[in-house]
């Protein structure tokens, strides 16, 4: 049996409020464990440029990026649609013309759930260990996210 969290988080904002910090801290327990403490800062906007607040829809619930290492990260959480792990990563690369983009960004989409978590907190420590290239995150993917979690096919 899966155990959803924060199943209301689109509808009801302390719920959502709720999503943003469990996904704080369990970034934060990451970097930590990697060394890599307050290295890993939000990067995507969460304002249009008039001030007025970007809706709140789970892409991103949240985010971060290391300068040092030229790559980001993005969760996207969305409602549960059945009743099982719902986890899908991907790669994607950005064109070395925006140079205000990092030049890698692992992409994770899934329904919050306590496996989901841990799957997360597995494929993000791989992600931020410094020693990890681009090939190597992708195998670790290909093994490591169970075939029937996965919502779609990993890009690259």
């Amino acid at each position: 049996m899966t155990n959803f969290l924060y199943e209301n988080f689109l509808l009801d904002s302390n719920e959502y409020a709720a999503a943003e910090e469990h996904w704080r801290q369990l970034v934060t327990k990451v970097a930590a464990s990697s060394g890599q403490s307050g290295e890993w800062v939000p990067w995507i906007p969460r304002h249009h440029p008039n001030g007025r607040a970007i809706e709140r829809d789970g892409n991103p619930i949240y985010d971060g990026r290391s300068f040092r290492l030229n790559r980001a990260f993005r969760i996207i959480q969305h409602e549960r649609s059945k009743d099982q792990l719902e986890f899908a990563a991907w790669l994607k690369a950005y064109e070395e013309e925006f140079t205000d983009l990092p030049r890698q960004e692992l992409v994770i989409s899934l329904s919050l759930s306590s496996e989901s978590s841990n799957l997360a907190q597995i494929v993000l420590a791989e992600w931020m260990a410094p020693a990890t290239t681009n090939e190597s995150m992708q195998s670790f993917i290909d093994k490591t996210v169970p075939r029937d979690a996965d919502e779609g096919s990993s890009q690259t």
